[in-house]
């Protein structure tokens, strides 16, 4: 338990551009069945970045005064009536979804879609800060030895695992449209889960092209490409058995559309500026499946990365570009905003 009766943690402050200030808090105490976590790491996502920019998302859904950042891992230092299953000192990585158990979706085994859900770091307070609160239900323990950059980037990590569960992979041809962090973490799953192909597409990024092909993409293509007939002719004519759609560009969905097989399917985990036009016909004419990806499965996603991290069989340092220290996250967030990063990793120290 900590003797510290306060904090300073970076909190949205203001409705503009940036509007993050360094502000003191109260440290949380847990409510019954809830944790209190002494932050190791903290991961900046894409949210993180459109709540930044304060776009009309993030508008509608933070607050002004929140404690943003939610992808995270730290160490328990007090339990909450009625915890079990936990102990202090375990060092835990958080599932962000925050569920309540009680709706249709949450019965038939779809909690990270909880009709009355919330979003750790965005409807309440997250862990861009020293210590946070979650509900126990929603921190899973990893390994002591595991990297704590590693153990904070399993939301995104778990993005990709989960998008590419939605369709073949072993044995398989894959692509992955949209080489961001979930999509660079996708070529690393597909690779290791023993795609037969895995082919990277982006638009200009040299940087996250250059770390797909060190991750073992069998084929890299960008704007210069025609990322159809690359797709066709590497799997001779027939197209890819599953798609992951990472991107949010109409393009890029149209394209994956295009170049998957018969009776494929098309994975998509990405925002759209606008609704994309479909084409329609080739879904149709083609018996593609699509299907929308939104979070982890509780608990199956997790299981399959933490079996994935135990056999060593992730290159996940490869993605992990950038560690800066917490009292950096304006550099951070710049460097995330410039996009000549894949991931950048707060750390805070150990002690508070």
């Amino acid at each position: 338990m900590t003797t510290a009766t306060t904090m300073l943690a970076w909190t949205k402050m203001r409705a503009e551009e940036n509007g993050f200030d360094l502000v003191e808090h109260q440290v949380p105490k847990p409510d019954a069945g809830e944790i209190l976590v002494r932050t190791r790491s903290t991961s900046i996502c894409g949210t993180d970045l459109h709540i930044w920019l304060w776009d009309d998302w993030s508008q509608k859904n933070v607050e002004l005064g929140t404690i943003t950042g939610h992808e995270t891992s730290g160490e328990i230092i007090q339990l909450g009536d009625g915890v079990i299953g936990h102990q202090i000192g375990d060092h835990v990585a958080v599932e962000c979804h925050i569920s309540h158990g009680i709706c249709e979706r949450c019965e038939e085994g779809n909690s990270h879609v909880c009709e009355h859900g919330e979003i750790f770091g965005v409807h309440r307070h997250g862990a861009f800060a020293p210590y946070f609160t979650i509900p126990a239900t929603n921190a899973r323990k990893v390994a002591e030895e595991l990297d704590e950059a590693f153990a904070s980037i399993q939301d995104p990590l778990g993005n990709a695992v989960h998008t590419l569960s939605a369709g073949p992979v072993a044995g398989c041809d894959v692509a992955i449209h949209g080489l961001g962090p979930i999509g660079l973490f996708a070529v690393d799953v597909a690779r290791a889960q023993g795609a037969r192909t895995v082919i990277a597409v982006d638009w200009d990024n040299e940087m996250r092209m250059e770390i797909a092909d060190d991750l073992g993409a069998d084929l890299v293509l960008g704007r210069d490409d025609d990322v159809v007939e690359a797709i066709l002719s590497a799997t001779n004519g027939r197209g890819v058995d599953t798609s992951c759609e990472f991107s949010g560009s109409p393009t890029a969905l149209a394209n994956a559309l295009r170049s998957t097989r018969l009776a494929g399917h098309v994975n998509v985990l990405a925002v759209y500026g606008m609704d994309p036009v479909i084409p329609i016909n080739e879904v149709v004419f083609r018996y593609l499946t699509i299907k929308g990806i939104n979070g982890r499965r509780m608990w199956e996603t997790w299981d399959t990365m933490h079996d994935l991290f135990s056999k060593n069989a992730l290159n996940v340092e490869q993605v992990v570009t950038h560690r800066l220290h917490w009292h950096d996250f304006q550099s951070a967030m710049a460097l995330v905003r410039s996009g000549a990063v894949s991931y950048t990793h707060l750390t805070l120290p150990t002690k508070a």
